[in-house]
């Protein structure tokens, strides 16, 4: 029998109402309130998916999802009231894999709850590498590293995510609302400031290694962005000739 699914929500008539679709759905299912007695049972006990609420009592659902970053290998879902764009961003910047804003289709609930655990539990694809004038990228590592300094760029989930998303486009142009739905899921008319905010910061953090690499990076004018790769500086590299 499959790991049941957490739910860690404070509102007993939310947690009852998603915890008595799963069950009818399949799936098994434990309820916590906090994040006190979340991290506890994760400490403890194997489980396929996590659904964090954000607005907990004794801790802000983001504070958790940063501690659980890198520490355990369960996907989390938060389902929250918090609707801005911002919000959203935030949990998928923090290791999120989905978010769904209350209120609900409980049917919506279900199918995104399995997307999330069948892309868990799916076989990796395989290793693929760019090269971004002197900055390396190793997509299913998820580092990208100068071969110039051997630093990192510093980039957060959603930057790099967005890179992936770009790099993996072939030269091709992506709408702002493309690309906001590429990187979290979720397509928001609120969301073309976010996605031009997000474009800064990673132009900003390529630039870094004084090489121009962010200047690849191209805006379309009244359309969105795309990373041209007929350009030598931008070249998949195969496993027959990486280097170190």
């Amino acid at each position: 029998m499959p790991p049941p699914i957490l739910i860690v929500e404070d509102d007993t008539t939310i947690a009852t109402i998603t915890a008595g679709y799963l069950e009818s759905e399949g799936f098994k299912s434990e309820v916590v309130s906090n994040g006190r007695e979340m991290m506890r049972r994760l400490r403890t006990r194997a489980y396929a998916l996590v659904l964090l609420d954000l607005g907990l009592p004794d801790e802000d659902g983001l504070s958790l999802l940063r501690k659980l970053r890198g520490r355990l290998d369960i996907p989390v879902m938060v389902v929250t009231a918090r609707n801005s764009i911002d919000a959203r961003l935030a949990a998928f910047e923090l290791g999120a894999q989905d978010v769904l804003t209350k209120p609900f289709d409980p049917r919506e609930l279900r199918y995104r709850a399995l997307n999330v655990i069948a892309r868990h539990v799916r076989a990796p694809e395989p290793p693929r590498e760019y090269v971004l004038g002197s900055w390396r990228i190793h997509l299913h590592a998820h580092t990208i590293h100068s071969t110039r300094t051997g630093k990192s760029a510093g980039l957060t989930r959603t930057e790099f995510d967005l890179l992936a998303v770009l790099l993996r486009g072939g030269g091709r142009v992506f709408s702002r609302a493309q690309l906001i739905d590429a990187v979290t899921g979720v397509s928001d008319p609120e969301s073309d400031r976010a996605i031009d905010i997000l474009v800064s910061r990673l132009r900003k953090k390529l630039a870094s290694d004084g090489r121009g690499s962010e200047a690849r990076l191209v805006t379309v004018r009244g359309t969105g962005y795309r990373l041209p790769v007929d350009d030598s500086t931008v070249v998949e590299i195969s496993a027959s000739n990486r280097g170190g």
